[in-house]
């Protein structure tokens, strides 16, 4: 009788470290589907305008957040983009801007990527991107 209930004993501990084990091996799965996710943006231009076209890949579970600012902070876009999609797409006129330097800011979850556009006028408006 002492053996079944050691041999029982001994049973349920080894079912319980392999269910811990099994439970430790899908948080580590889900740990790494969250970092397949990178947020990745890139700005163009649009030619013989003064527009550029943001182009952002994301999550789709996520939502993301788009600023449009200054250097001294002042924020002249503001959007939560928040659809179930992996891409987003959005073109600006930025016709009416200053001179300067302009920084869109993308925040997804606890990431945060900054896209520099500078503008400035001669004869005709120069919009540079880096």
């Amino acid at each position: 009788m002492k053996t079944s209930i050691i041999s029982n004993l001994l049973c349920a501990a080894a079912l319980s470290l392999s269910l811990n084990a099994l439970a430790a091996d899908k948080k580590k799965n889900n740990e790494a589907d969250a970092v397949t996710y990178k947020l990745d943006a890139a700005i163009y231009k649009v030619a013989n305008t003064s527009k550029v076209k943001l182009s952002v890949d994301k999550n789709p579970d996520t939502k993301l957040r788009i600023l449009l600012k200054d250097r001294t902070g002042k924020v002249y876009y503001s959007e939560m983009f928040s659809q179930k999609a992996d891409k987003y797409r959005r073109v600006f006129d930025l016709e009416d801007m200053k001179d300067g330097k302009y920084y869109f800011e993308l925040y997804n979850k606890q990431q945060k990527l900054v896209k520099e556009v500078k503008i400035e006028s001669n004869m005709e408006r120069l919009i540079s991107l880096q």
